[in-house]
């Protein structure tokens, strides 16, 4: 997958320091995995690459409603991409996470998530091929809910055999230079359907298959991990904790009324896949596709920093202003185009997508960092459980009315996800400013 150099430097970036410190940097992690880690650190890497990579390759935003079009499924199904997507990976690993804590070694839950959604890929390019219209849209969406179940899956075992495998100060690094390279080859990803004209039906088959490969590839690293066996004692049952946890919404106002605005700041996410189809009715050309894929992620590549400084300013803060961005936007695109009949120029869509993920990762900086500085101490584990399933159920009705929306237009999905954004923003006022209360509020 790369190139000699290119391994030496990471190898080089990512080895341990020599001395003194190397005790230091294994002490919470078992002896025996101590002279593992930089064997383990690559491999850890390459795992990470092929995940973010393969997400990257069939990303729900903007890859798979051009897929969705090309087959000729109906609009109103493109709706479900985002929900179906972002609640599958939620609201099961409540119930997958005692699982998984029962296994002394966790890496096989992570072969076992990665191999599922190589499966699928495969499963959905044979759709793509076979079928068309809703057909193909209803079974393509149930493809993408399995693989998202089993994204759920590789979420939670990375996570534990990070932990197990790789000192505290080294864990930030690995995920970050995965990620990183995998946006790098996105770019190139973007650039190459760039050069491209027309796509045809074979090239999102091939789309799909180049990710399935990338996640079996992926495998052939992570199956290499020496991962030492851990304890198996202390799984609950997640789903029946955050239920008893639900009381937190009758009894914090704070938190009911942080889930409210999170609640409406959704439509940062659920919007993007009708501005990509408004793009692709005014040019269906690969090249728009891949200037999309190229604005989004150098949107995230630019932003999130700034966002994160400015969230420990003030997260809400962050949160007002990236919804303010996203919903005015939105109205600005629904009255150039629908109200005054305006036609975009060339590279509007590119710009709109730059904008909005602009916005979105700032939202999403934003209602993280918020809901840490609120929770505080050992509550927190309880709020971000609470939140997170009361979210994927959310994001499901989020698309039982887009879908309900996009039966009029994609322009009146835009508009109303923007007020929506808009109210979010207002309401967000009344949130009490955590950052500044932290000095000297510990809850």
């Amino acid at each position: 997958m790369f190139g000699n150099d290119a391994k030496q430097r990471i190898i080089r970036l990512l080895a341990p320091h020599n001395g003194d410190e190397d005790a230091r940097v294994c002490k919470d992690i078992p002896d025996d995995a101590c002279h593992q880690v930089p064997a383990n650190r690559r491999r850890l890497i390459l795992g990470q690459l092929a995940s973010a990579l393969a997400e990257l390759l069939v990303n729900a935003k903007t890859v798979l409603p051009w897929l969705f079009q090309a087959v000729g499924a109906p609009v109103w199904l493109i709706g479900w991409l985002v929900p179906i997507r972002e609640s599958g990976s939620m609201l099961p690993q409540l119930l997958l996470g005692a699982w998984v804590r029962h296994m002394p070694v966790r890496k096989g839950a992570w072969l076992w998530g990665a191999g599922l959604q190589a499966g699928c890929l495969v499963l959905m390019a044979l759709t793509a091929l076979l079928f068309s219209g809703w057909l193909a849209g209803v079974l393509l969406l149930g493809g993408l809910a399995l693989m998202s179940l089993s994204r759920g899956l590789c979420s939670i075992a990375a996570k534990d055999v990070l932990g197990k495998t790789i000192p505290k100060n080294g864990r930030g690094r690995v995920t970050g230079t995965g990620a990183s390279l995998a946006g790098g080859l996105g770019l190139l990803f973007g650039l190459m359907l760039g050069w491209l004209g027309e796509l045809p039906l074979w090239g999102y088959v091939l789309i799909l298959l180049a990710a399935a490969a990338v996640w079996v590839l992926g495998m052939l690293c992570y199956r290499r991990i020496e991962e030492q066996p851990g304890a198996t004692e202390g799984g609950v049952n997640g789903w029946r904790h955050a239920l008893h946890s639900l009381q937190l919404v009758r009894d914090d106002a704070d938190f009911r009324r942080f889930l409210l605005v999170r609640t409406l700041l959704l439509s940062t996410a659920l919007v993007t896949p009708y501005y990509v189809l408004l793009a692709q009715d005014h040019d269906g050309a690969a090249r728009v596709l891949g200037s999309l894929v190229i604005a989004q992620g150098l949107a995230q590549f630019a932003s999130s920093w700034v966002w994160g400084w400015l969230a420990d300013l003030s997260s809400r803060r962050v949160l007002q202003l990236a919804g303010a961005i996203a919903a005015l936007l939105g109205l600005a695109v629904w009255l150039h185009l629908g109200v005054l009949g305006g036609t975009p120029f060339a590279g509007y869509f590119a710009v709109v997508v730059f904008v909005l993920s602009l916005a979105h990762a700032g939202v999403r900086v934003g209602r993280k960092t918020y809901l840490v500085d609120l929770a505080g101490g050992n509550r927190r584990t309880d709020y971000v459980a609470v939140s997170n399933t009361l979210m994927g159920v959310l994001l499901l009705l989020a698309g039982a009315l887009s879908m309900l929306l996009a039966l009029l237009s994609g322009l009146a999905v835009i508009l109303v996800f923007s007020l929506l954004a808009l109210l979010g923003v207002w309401l967000a006022q009344s949130l009490p400013d955590v950052q500044a209360d932290a000095p000297s509020e510990d809850k």
